[in-house]
């Protein structure tokens, strides 16, 4: 079986994608951005459900404007409009039960996702009202400071969660919401593992046992989230692969390395391809000589075959590689959801 029909036979689940291509084709005229741009493109790689980060705390996530909580709105309002007009082609997943448990040619399913909690405005009602309109995932932070903690480029403080982050760790088991702890300090990774009883997921990092950067964790996050029946899905962006030159091969090294640490229940995509994001503004470029340049020969997720095709290689049984494919992520959506 080769890799496309290993993807065929699979329920795919890309666990991180940003919507700032849409937002791009949005501002060049395109009326249905999403439908007629990304959900096509993920529709025809075989890709089932697509962790959406519809906004978050990144300038780029207002469409350059700053207005982070009036934005999200707007952005929430986008999806929404174009899943009414996509004719069941494009769905949102709300309930365990929206979770496909087999394939479905034709269709993809968005995962609802904040990428930060700036869009919260430090006020818990949003929150609610985000999550009536459809938001089913929260990841803390991105790389920098907001109320609820400090995102891995603040490190140096050692912050851990405030008062308010606390706040809406208990209201996001309450509500039944996905708790992404991508781009978290350590510290504030810690006390959001105490907080909390069920499963946790990192949606895009990599092991810093193999290369070390700013976003990757290490072996004892790994083990953290396994314990809770989480996963961790592995990120495709080559400056958090290797220092110079990241291939397929180099993100793969990490995967195994977490296989061999945890086992394969725990491990799944989260990529956070950028090769169609269009240009980012130069607000959320902190690090202008590490930019985010996609591993050479794995660029986007029409490259997903030879992913399937590497782990085969790499000895990986058909049925483990589905379980990496988007199997773990059905199996923590259902039960958070």
């Amino acid at each position: 079986m080769n890799g496309k029909e290993i993807i065929q036979r699979s329920v795919v689940v890309e666990g991180h994608r940003d919507i700032y291509e849409a937002l791009y084709h949005q501002g060049l005229g395109e009326q249905n951005p999403i439908r007629e741009v990304v959900a096509r493109r993920l529709i025809q790689c075989g890709v089932d459900v697509c962790v959406y980060a519809v906004c978050g705390d990144s300038y780029s996530h207002t469409n350059n404007t700053g207005r982070y909580v009036e934005t999200a709105y707007e952005n929430l309002d986008l999806v929404r409009s174009e899943v009414e007009r996509a004719n069941d082609t494009l769905k949102l997943i709300l309930t365990a039960d929206d979770v496909p448990s087999a394939p479905e040619p034709g269709i993809t399913r968005l995962l609802l996702h904040f990428e930060g909690a700036l869009p919260l405005g430090g006020d818990l009602s949003h929150l609610r009202n985000f999550h009536r309109l459809g938001l089913r995932s929260l990841q803390l932070t991105w790389n920098l400071r907001n109320e609820i903690g400090d995102g891995i480029w603040e490190e140096r403080t050692k912050g851990r969660l405030t008062n308010f982050g606390l706040a809406v760790i208990k209201d996001l088991n309450r509500l039944h919401m996905v708790i992404d702890l991508s781009h978290l300090t350590p510290e504030g990774f810690y006390d959001a593992l105490e907080a909390t009883e069920g499963p946790l997921i990192i949606s895009h990092s990599n092991a810093s046992a193999v290369y070390k950067s700013p976003r990757t964790i290490q072996d004892e996050q790994i083990k953290a989230i396994a314990s809770r029946n989480g996963l961790v899905g592995i990120l495709a962006i080559a400056r958090n692969v290797k220092a110079n030159g990241a291939t397929l091969k180099d993100l793969v090294d990490h995967l195994e390395h977490m296989a061999n640490l945890v086992g394969v229940d725990y491990i799944g995509l989260g990529l956070d391809f950028t090769k169609y994001d269009g240009p980012r503004t130069l607000k959320d470029r902190h690090h202008p000589n590490k930019q985010l340049v996609p591993i050479k020969d794995f660029e986007e997720i029409e490259d997903l075959p030879h992913l399937a095709e590497e782990l085969q290689r790499r000895g990986f049984k058909n049925t483990e590689i589905t379980k990496i494919l988007g199997g773990n992520y059905v199996r923590v959506l259902r039960n958070v959801l």
